[in-house]
Formats: structure tokens, sequence, C-alpha cells
């Protein structure tokens, strides 16, 4: 496996991609987040370097973007959204995602960014050093609330980084995300 920056030639691609991962899923139909590559890229939140793929022999099986995130209209230069995330149907659970995963942490991370919110399986993120967002302070918004508290997720890149960052977590900055 091998991890490296999405081109700009492959960005239809990687939204078709996108899609076609989360239509098979019992939760969503794969718009929003087809949507949601389309418009990350389209705003002053992306991050060019942090939007990456993953091949295998030539051929892309993983896909995720780590945008800034405004935590209460503040800290975007120093918090990250990570979504969304996008292995393969014939790959996942051979370790993909989790390369994915480690890869970017540690990618954002020596980039100086603080945190990463993600909402997602709390069984699943847990295992990378994510952890309930309330406990540091951080909610989400009335106006797009999780499925539960435990869905919105947060980790500290280094110690104690976010200890003076709380606020409210507002999907809405994306239309793709208002409901």
């Amino acid at each position: 496996m091998k991890i490296r920056l999405v081109k700009k030639e492959e960005y239809s691609f990687i939204e078709d991609f996108v899609y076609e991962i989360f239509k098979n899923t019992n939760y969503t139909d794969g718009v929003v987040e087809k949507a949601l590559v389309r418009e990350i890229r389209e705003k002053h939140y992306y991050i060019p370097q942090l939007d990456l793929v993953v091949e295998e022999e030539g051929v892309i099986i993983g896909h995720f973007i780590l945008s800034k995130l405004p935590i209460s209209n503040k800290y975007e230069n120093e918090i990250l959204m990570l979504s969304p995330v996008s292995v393969a149907i014939n790959y996942q659970r051979q370790g993909v995602g989790k390369y994915m995963l480690v890869e970017g942490i540690k990618l954002a991370a020596k980039m100086g960014f603080k945190g990463i919110i993600v909402e997602g399986d709390y069984r699943y993120y847990q295992r990378f050093g994510f952890k309930t967002s309330t406990e540091f302070g951080i909610y989400a918004s009335k106006k797009n609330l999780p499925p539960s508290e435990e869905n919105l997720m947060a980790m500290e890149l280094c110690e104690y980084v976010m200890a003076n960052i709380s606020g409210e977590v507002d999907y809405s900055i994306y239309d793709a995300l208002r409901h």
C-alpha cells in the first residue's frame, strides 16, 4: 500500500469512488458524502496536502480528507475534520482504513494541527485514540446532532494541546451536511 495526494484530474473519480462506497451502507445513500468531498474542495477549509488516497499496484483502494473545522467560529487553523473516510468494498477489513488513519494522523500532527474531530463509529475510532468530544468540552450543534453523543469524537495530536479549545461543532458550514 502506498499513500499519496489526490491529483486534480482525479477529483471526479474520487467523488464517484466515495459515492460507490457509501451507497452500500445501511445509514446513507452516498449522495451526501459525494457532495461533501466536492464542497470541502471548494471552501477555504480545504488543505490539498490532506486530501489523500491509498493505492495498491496503482489502483486507488482508499480515500480520506482532513480539512479545517472551526469550533464555535474559532480554532479554524488548529482543528481538523476527518470526513469522509472511504475504503473500496473488496478491501474493507484488511487494514486499509487503519493505514490511512495512522498516516493521516501523523501527517496532521507534523503539520502542527492540535486535534481532529470525527463523527462515526465510536468502537472503530477509539482504537486510534479518539474519545467522545465532550471529554474535551466540544459539543455538537443542536442544528446537526449526531445519532448519539458518543458518535462525535475528538483526538489530541499532542498531549494537552486542546486544553483551551472548547465549543460547538456546527457542520452546517457545509450545505451537504445541513439537515
